[in-house]
C-alpha cells in the first residue's frame, strides 16, 4: 500500500470522526440551549417572590390556615402490597408452566406448596381486614 492510498484512507476516516463529533457536539448545543430555554421561561412566567415581612420564616411560629396534622390512611399502601405479592405469583408460574411436563410430580406438588403459602397469606390479610375499607 503507497503513502498516498494511506493517507487517503486516514482522512476519510478521520473525516467520519469529525462528522460524528460534529452531531454530538451539535447535539450538546441544542441540548443546553433547551434546558437555558426552559429555565428562564420557568422564571419569567413564575409568580414573584413575596417579600420576606409577609412571609415569615415556619419557626416564627405563626398559625396556619388549614388542619396540619392528618392521619394517613394505610389501607391503600396494604392493598398495593398485596397486589404485588400475588402479582408476583405469576412470576414464579410462567416458568413452572413451561418447565412442568419436563419435572413431572415434583414440579406439581412444589406448586400447590407454593399456592397453598399464598393462600395462606391471602386468609390472613383477609382475617387481618386488610380488605375492609370502612374500618
Amino acid at each position: 500500500m503507497s503513502a498516498m492510498s494511506m493517507l487517503s484512507v486516514w482522512t476519510e476516516g478521520a473525516v467520519a470522526v469529525h462528522t460524528n463529533y460534529t452531531v454530538a457536539a451539535a447535539m450538546l448545543v441544542v441540548s443546553l440551549v433547551v434546558g437555558a430555554v426552559a429555565l428562564s421561561a420557568g422564571r419569567l412566567l413564575s409568580p414573584k417572590r413575596r417579600p420576606p415581612q409577609e412571609n415569615p420564616a415556619p419557626e416564627y411560629g405563626g398559625r396556619t390556615g388549614h388542619k396540619t396534622w392528618v392521619q394517613l390512611r394505610l389501607r391503600y399502601a396494604v392493598v398495593a402490597l398485596l397486589f404485588i405479592a400475588f402479582d408476583m405469583e405469576m412470576v414464579f408460574m410462567f416458568p413452572w408452566a413451561v418447565a412442568f411436563r419436563s419435572m413431572g410430580l415434583v414440579a406439581l406438588i412444589d406448586m400447590f406448596v407454593f399456592i397453598a403459602i399464598l393462600a395462606a397469606a391471602l386468609a390472613f390479610a383477609w382475617k387481618a381486614g386488610a380488605f375492609d375499607w370502612e374500618r
